[in-house]
């Protein structure tokens, strides 16, 4: 089903829907494993889960492909991925719970946000791009750019009936920037993730040209060449806590992980050139946006339009997965699981706006897929 600007997803604004829930007599302590991507926001909403809920659940982590190997291995209760599993378990399905952008970071100490499009971002990843004085890199960044300016009321980004941020305007600017005559060390993520394989998918999708290999959890597998001649341009990390250490540590770098990342590891945000030619600030509000132009299947799994020519949208956006099981063989257990996808997709990214995820509501269209989804848990 293709969400058509009339019926795009829904969000609840600044304030967090608090969904109320039963908890049980005997509270849960529940296992799950998976994308790191939402690590920093389950632990931030942990002890709000367990007030509202009765429950618990332990969650390391571990990255997407971590946490399809729990479901293989049936060590879980519930995973977490950002890419689709693709030899689930019986019973499996995927729950598609929160929309978040995939942050272009930096080092590169400025507080200047760089502008990046989308084929040279490409670029850079593939090996092509290798100094940061690069002609592509400055023609992006010595230009007239635009912008998309949304409505705000006291701050607060206005949505319409849908829950869609309202554009006001767009805007003009020059923008002029010295790049330094510096070799740029690409920072990716060494284990299966998730995230990896949302951006290596978007690149692949609207920059085919340069980025030829299919998509893939593993970056050096779906890295267009042999990525081992050159370890020297190319160092990786396990984890997005990994990479951005890494990326930290590393001056005249780039990585890619959540954008929540950036702030916390000293490291610049990355405004990304879309198909319209808009310079966009990867937010939840433009990763909203890019999700709306998406088509949500019926099995719950998302495909997003990587060329959406859309003024606001993100490029560079994904969903995280939960991988649960329709047949638990426990009324309570599969109860318990319901509450943790449910909570995690309806109230923790308005418990906590500041990590990035766009938050929605039940009765959106992605609320309504997850709710659909959410449905076929059972004992």
């Amino acid at each position: 089903m293709k969400l058509s600007r009339s019926t795009k997803i829904a969000t609840a604004g600044a304030a967090a829907i608090l969904l109320a829930f039963a908890p049980i007599a005997n509270a849960a302590v529940l296992k799950a494993a998976g994308a790191t991507s939402v690590s920093g926001i389950i632990d931030k909403c942990k002890a709000e889960y367990q007030a509202a809920t009765g429950d618990s659940y332990d969650y390391p982590g571990g990255g997407s492909g971590a946490g399809k190997t729990a479901m293989q291995n049936k060590t879980v209760d519930f995973a977490y991925s950002d890419s689709v599993h693709a030899t689930p378990v019986a019973n499996e399905i995927h729950i598609p719970t929160v929309i978040w952008p995939v942050g272009i970071l930096t080092n590169l100490n400025t507080s200047k946000p760089l502008n990046l499009s989308r084929s040279t971002i490409a670029g850079i990843f593939a090996g092509q791009i290798t100094k940061w004085n690069d002609p592509a890199i400055v023609a992006d960044n010595n230009k007239t750019i635009t912008t998309v300016v949304l409505k705000k009321t006291n701050g607060v980004v206005v949505k319409d009936k849908q829950g869609n941020p309202v554009v006001l305007r767009t805007q003009t600017s020059n923008i002029s920037r010295t790049l330094p005559n510096q070799a740029i060390t690409v920072i990716y993520r060494a284990d299966n993730s998730g995230t990896t394989n949302n951006l290596v998918r978007a690149l692949n999708k609207s920059v085919p040209s340069v980025w030829t290999k299919a998509p893939a959890d593993a970056f050096s597998a779906a890295f267009p060449g042999d990525i081992t001649k050159d370890p020297v341009h190319f160092r990786s990390a396990s984890g997005s806590a990994g990479v951005s250490q890494l990326a930290k540590n590393t001056k005249y770098s780039i990585t890619y992980s959540e954008i929540s990342f950036a702030a916390a590891y000293g490291l610049q945000l990355t405004n990304v050139i879309n198909a319209a030619g808009n310079s966009i600030t990867p937010n939840s509000d433009s990763a909203l946006a890019m999700a709306a132009q998406a088509t949500v299947n019926a099995d719950g799994t998302v495909v997003f339009d990587y060329n959406a020519t859309d003024p606001a949208v993100y490029p560079f956006t994904a969903t995280t997965y939960a991988l649960a099981l329709t047949n638990y063989g426990d009324t309570a257990k599969a109860a318990s699981v319901k509450k943790a996808i449910n909570f995690l997709g309806f109230n923790c990214p308005g418990l906590h706006p500041e990590l990035g995820f766009a938050q929605t509501t039940p009765t959106s269209i992605f609320g309504v897929k997850l709710l659909a989804q959410l449905a076929k848990l059972g004992a």
